[in-house]
């Protein structure tokens, strides 16, 4: 047998085995320990998804995620700060774009090209309002720990309550409602990654302000949503696991 006629069988096996082993790859989680913060949203779709991931959290301590991905020593492709996902020699970061890469894999996706594009719009959107409300309590440097600016940044915070927070509530009510009268999801029938990334910042406004949350009767299908989702079975073991961090106390984090 001619080599000519061997090598097109030897690239599909070698194929075959490089995707078998992508598949046996476990998804890792870089982020920062001790706090849900923007790691939590890639970690309710796993949860939903029932997909096993390891959370290096628990292995690897700030100084090394700090190492590992703002110093670059994670090598491979790129990535600007945490959450991380990395499965095998795949690797991305940025919130949003995780999530949606990992709902398309997990099949928690919209089910059309419309509700594919609003979906975009609406997680982005989602994600505008969780940082305007760690900006609120990092209003002199955003860098910076809240506890060294805490009397500069009251003047910011109080106005996030006011005046941004809801704003972004009485938009998401809106988005809600003008899907099934908001009884279900925000697309369709189906529940997608924004349907998490939303339950999220729900979780998270009620923690940090629960004042304000609990004054907030102008979103009566927002909080029946957020206590529909948090009822799903693989979400209520997470969330009533040791596994889930309570949240900081400021920044929304």
């Amino acid at each position: 047998m001619s080599s000519a006629r061997v090598r097109p069988q030897l690239r599909g096996d070698i194929a075959l085995c490089v995707s078998f082993f992508y598949m046996e790859e476990e998804w890792e989680l870089y982020y920062w320990p001790r706090l849900p913060g923007r790691g939590e949203f890639v970690r309710l779709v796993f949860e939903e998804a029932g997909v096993k991931f390891k959370d290096m959290r628990d292995t690897v301590d700030a100084g090394g995620i700090s190492s590992l991905v703002l110093q670059g020593e994670l090598g491979g492709f790129p990535v600007l700060a945490p959450p991380v996902i990395k499965k095998g020699n795949f690797q991305m970061c940025q919130t949003p774009a995780i999530c949606r890469y990992l709902g398309k894999e997990f099949g928690l996706y919209p089910e059309n090209p419309v509700d594919e594009a609003h979906a975009d719009q609406v997680n982005l959107t989602i994600h505008d309002y969780i940082a305007e409300g760690r900006l609120a309590f990092h209003g002199m440097n955003h860098t910076a720990s809240y506890y060294t600016q805490m009397e500069e940044t009251k003047p910011y915070i109080e106005r996030f309550v006011k005046d941004r927070l809801p704003r972004f509530l009485k938009h998401f009510e809106t988005t809600l409602v003008a899907n099934n009268a908001g009884k279900g999801f925000l697309f369709g029938d189906r529940l997608t990654y924004v349907d998490l990334a939303l339950l999220h910042v729900l979780r998270a406004t009620e923690a940090q302000f629960p004042e304000a949350w609990q004054g907030a009767d102008y979103i009566p299908a927002l909080k029946a949503f957020k206590e529909r989702m948090s009822a799903r079975p693989r979400l209520a073991a997470y969330f009533n696991s040791k596994r889930c961090l309570p949240f900081e106390g400021n920044s929304m984090m």
